[in-house]
C-alpha cells in the first residue's frame, strides 16, 4: 500500500498533469514537442512560450522587449507547450536596420534592440528553408497574433518552415 506522501506526488501524474518544474514530458499529445513549460511565472528566458510575452513584460516584470515571440512546433500547439529551437528569426525595420535572433529552447525570441515601424519579419529554418509574412507589422508583441486560433488574419503560431 502507498504511503500518504507517496500518494501525493502520483496524483499530479494520475490527473494527467506534468510533474512539477521548468520542463516536464507530456503524453497527452497537445503539445506538438511532447514537452512544455510548467515553471508559471518563474524568471526564465525560456517561460511561457507562445504567450504574449510583451504584454506581461510591460507591466514592470522582466525586461522591456521590443520584439518577442515563440517558434512553435504546429499552428495549433497550446500556451506553454515548448517550441523549436535554433530558429533563424530576421527582423528588417523601417530603415533598414537587420537584428537576428535564434529561437531557444522553449523557442522564445526576443530582443530590447529599438526598432523603426514597420518592420518585415522572416523564419529560417536548420534546412535553409525560409517563411516570410506576408504584411509589415506595426507590433513586436508576436504572441498577440500568433495564438493557437490565429488573431489579426495570422494563421496561427510562427512555427518552423
Amino acid at each position: 500500500m502507498l504511503k500518504f506522501n507517496s500518494l501525493l506526488l502520483l496524483l499530479p501524474l494520475l490527473a494527467g498533469c506534468p510533474p512539477a518544474g521548468d520542463t516536464a514530458s507530456t503524453d497527452t499529445g497537445v503539445c506538438s514537442s511532447g514537452t512544455e513549460w510548467t515553471g508559471g511565472n518563474e524568471e526564465s528566458p525560456n517561460m511561457n512560450p507562445g504567450q504574449d510575452c510583451i504584454a506581461c513584460h510591460s507591466s514592470g516584470e522582466g525586461p522591456d522587449f521590443t520584439i518577442a515571440g515563440t517558434v512553435m512546433g504546429d499552428y495549433a500547439d497550446p500556451d506553454d507547450c515548448n517550441g523549436v529551437e535554433g530558429m533563424l528569426v530576421r527582423i528588417t525595420d523601417a530603415d533598414g536596420v537587420l537584428i537576428e535572433l535564434t529561437s531557444n529552447a522553449a523557442g522564445n525570441f526576443y530582443s530590447t534592440k529599438d526598432i523603426a515601424m514597420p518592420y518585415t519579419a522572416e523564419v529560417e529554418g536548420t534546412d535553409g528553408v525560409i517563411a516570410a509574412m506576408s504584411a509589415e507589422q506595426t507590433t513586436g508583441a508576436c504572441g498577440s497574433c500568433h495564438t493557437a486560433d490565429g488573431a489579426e488574419g495570422a494563421p496561427g503560431r510562427v512555427v518552423e518552415p
